[in-house]
């Protein structure tokens, strides 16, 4: 038989993540991952109480300081992966461009193709996330500006489909993202199937 696996869904970055963290160790997980910024500080508090135990932060920057044996932080180099999906965008903006659908309010006054990016907080994490996104789009199509828009929160539909709608707005042809919701994909769908003056130049390239 395998390992036995234990698995908490929709946790917030609360106290109810420490709770959580003691439930698990309480029940004998010898292992346990948080998998959100926010939640690192209470996997750490855990960490304290339960020295036998190991905890890791995914996406966390505190395991070097907090002096504690069993807490690490650990995270996958996702800047890569933007970056490739920002040579899609980019390949999809030549392809608009060819077929003469970029218009006059898709470029700025200096002629570039305007982007859109929403970013769920200012953290380093997101920043290095769109900047590789950014760089892999201007690998194919360098001729691109790109305006960030952030919600403050890693899951909220409702703002992440605002924050693309106001990007497509502004004249983005291709909109990036870095949250957790379905919010910006699906504006920007609805948005295309509405055959409004936008239908022709929104697409989604970075879920």
């Amino acid at each position: 038989a395998g390992p036995n696996v234990m698995w908490a869904y929709t946790i917030p970055e609360q106290e109810v993540c420490y709770d959580k963290c003691k439930e698990f160790a309480n029940a004998g997980c010898s292992i346990i991952f948080t998998n959100s910024y926010g939640h690192q500080s209470y996997a750490q508090q855990a960490a304290s109480e339960f020295p036998n135990v190991q905890f890791v932060s995914m996406t966390g920057d505190t395991a070097k300081t907090a002096g504690l044996n069993n807490f690490a932080n650990a995270f996958t180099d996702i800047y890569q992966a933007r970056y490739v999906s920002g040579v899609v965008a980019g390949m999809k903006i030549a392809e608009l461009d060819k077929e003469g659908k970029i218009e006059a309010k898709n470029k700025t006054e200096d002629g570039k193709v305007k982007i859109g990016y929403v970013g769920a907080f200012p953290y380093a994490e997101v920043v290095s996330g769109y900047t590789a996104f950014f760089l892999g789009v201007q690998s194919v199509y360098p001729d691109v500006q790109m305006e960030v828009m952030y919600t403050n929160s890693w899951f909220d539909i409702d703002k992440e489909g605002a924050a693309a709608e106001a990007l497509i707005a502004n004249g983005a042809v291709i909109i990036g993202q870095h949250a957790d919701s379905t919010g910006a994909p699906a504006a920007t769908q609805k948005l295309k199937d509405s055959g409004s003056s936008q239908r022709k130049c929104s697409a989604i390239a970075a879920p």
